[in-house]
C-alpha cells in the first residue's frame, strides 16, 4: 500500500510539472510570435531605409558630378 502512495505522489508531481511545461510553452510560442513580427517589422523598416540611402547616395553623386563639371568648365574658361 506504501508503494501505492509513492507512485500517486509521483504521478502528481509529473502531472504538475507538465502543467508547468504547458504554461511555460505557451508563452514561449506568444514571445516566439511576438519577435517574428518585430523582426518583421525591422525588415521593412531596413528596406525602406536602404532604399532611402540609395535614393541619397544617387542624389549626392548627381550633385558632385554637377560640382565636378562646372569645376571643369571653370578651369577651362580660365585656360582660356
Amino acid at each position: 500500500m506504501e508503494m501505492l502512495g509513492v507512485l500517486e505522489k509521483k504521478i502528481e508531481s509529473l502531472v504538475e510539472l507538465l502543467k508547468e511545461l504547458k504554461s511555460e510553452n505557451s508563452l514561449i510560442k506568444d514571445e516566439n510570435l511576438s519577435l517574428k513580427e518585430k523582426v518583421s517589422q525591422l525588415e521593412t523598416s531596413l528596406l525602406h531605409a536602404s532604399e532611402r540611402f540609395k535614393e541619397e547616395n544617387s542624389s549626392a553623386k548627381k550633385i558632385v558630378d554637377n560640382l565636378i563639371a562646372g569645376i571643369d568648365s571653370l578651369i577651362e574658361v580660365e585656360g582660356r
